[in-house]
């Protein structure tokens, strides 16, 4: 089956849904939303772009390269909390930096938001993962 509507419309579904979950990830500590909520809407539109171009031979290689960000997410998410033991706090506490940007200006650091962050990437890599598990599972690949 080849149907290009479809397939239009995952390329636009998906660009919109990831810059929509890049958006709710850097608001959620300050208002509802996260790296929870934002890595469930980048999945999805991983999921529609997947579901639209589920025969083409290198989506299965193209979802294997992302399926280690669960590690990586995992591993930020840990990072911050140990974060605050080396600075001779409790596990998980909240810390910030001020970085000045040449072009940007000052932009504040914190280690929730490497948290959400790591959050985000484990999500998006375990909806990743369980896509490549469907997809063997149908001999999609």
């Amino acid at each position: 089956m080849n149907a290009i509507l479809l397939q239009l419309a995952a390329r636009v579904i998906r660009v919109v849904m990831i810059i929509a979950s890049v958006f709710v990830l850097f608001r959620g500590h300050n208002q509802p939303g996260g790296g929870f909520i934002g890595g469930l809407l980048a999945g999805g539109g991983i999921v529609v772009y997947v579901i639209a171009f589920y025969n083409h031979p290198l989506l299965s290689k193209t979802l294997r390269a992302l399926a280690p960000m669960r590690v990586i997410g995992l591993i930020l998410a840990l990072g911050s909390g140990i974060l605050g033991v080396l600075f001779g706090e409790s596990f998980l506490h909240a810390l910030w930096w001020k970085i000045e940007l040449p072009l940007i200006g000052a932009i504040d650091i914190s280690t929730p938001l490497i948290f959400d962050v790591g959050v985000y990437f484990a999500v998006i890599g375990v909806m990743v993962m369980v896509i490549l598990l469907l997809m063997e599972d149908r001999k999609w690949s």
